[in-house]
């Protein structure tokens, strides 16, 4: 089946931003109005195998959804920059004192 999604992803490369909107709405059955080429085609092909192959387990979807809501919490500094001892270790933000 792998050949077969191969050479629907060739397939992909050659169609209009438009075609690839059309291909999108079939295959998920909802538009988007999505114009970058580059993405449609990766979630296009993406939708495709998980079609030919299986999708996701439900346990590593909520996996994927753990990480990705750490990940969120990461990104979101308390203020100030963290501090490090020199060896990677992090002695607290910038600017608080010791005590």
């Amino acid at each position: 089946m792998e050949l077969n999604i191969l050479h629907e992803v060739a397939t992909l490369q050659r169609l209009t931003v438009g075609q690839l909107r059309q291909r999108f709405a079939e295959l998920f059955g909802e538009a988007t109005q999505a114009s970058n080429r580059t993405w449609l085609i990766k979630r296009i092909a993406w939708r495709l195998q998980a079609l030919a192959e299986g999708d996701l387990s439900q346990r590593a979807r909520q996996r994927a959804a753990e990480l990705a809501r750490d990940a969120d919490l990461r990104l979101s500094p308390c203020g100030g920059v963290a501090a490090t001892d020199g060896g990677g270790e992090t002695t607290g933000r910038q600017g608080d004192e010791a005590g």
